[in-house]
């Protein structure tokens, strides 16, 4: 499960990691805007599983050491792409997930294309490749799956979207594949 936990712009809360955990008892992905080193043990010490290394957000340096520090605490990653130049970067992250983002950072718009145009430079990595943002239906999986042979989702928006979560989430999993 994907926990949104930066309190300024999306109001999450580090603490909704250990509260689901607690009740729940499943994986965990810290999703927030990792800038330092030490937000990765301060996620593990909330219970994160796993974090999201956002490669727009970041130098190299920087997103390589938030990865060794990721290993150290036997969390896992997902490393973040937008461009072709950030696809072949994320390579070099063979321990990590590469989750391909169809949402540009700069224009906020959201093409599910940017999935397609990606995956041909990184589908050779070893660990599985996830779309995320602007899955708003079964066409759209299965659009991403038959176009990218990616079967593994980041969906967010369009559930929060929803007046009834738990029917959108139960229509987004009827896939006819």
């Amino acid at each position: 499960m994907s926990v949104l936990t930066e309190e300024d712009f999306f109001l999450g809360k580090l603490e909704h990691i250990s509260d689901i955990k607690k009740k729940y008892k499943i994986p965990i992905l810290c999703k927030d805007f990792f800038v330092d080193t030490f937000q990765v043990g301060l996620a593990k010490s909330f219970g994160a599983d796993c974090i999201l290394i956002i490669l727009s957000a970041v130098d190299k340096e920087l997103a390589k050491d938030m990865y060794q520090a990721a290993n150290e605490f036997k969390i896992s990653t997902i490393v973040e792409v937008h461009t072709a130049a950030e696809a072949e970067q994320a390579l070099s992250f063979e321990n990590s997930l590469i989750g391909i983002n169809n949402r540009n950072l700069d224009t906020l718009k959201i093409s599910l294309n940017t999935t397609v145009e990606l995956v041909g430079i990184v589908d050779s990595h070893k660990h599985p490749l996830i779309c995320e943002s602007g899955i708003n239906s079964v066409d759209d999986i299965e659009n991403i799956i038959v176009d990218s042979g990616i079967y593994n989702f980041i969906i967010g928006e369009s559930l929060l979207k929803s007046s009834n979560i738990g029917e959108k989430f139960k229509k987004l999993s009827q896939i006819s594949l």
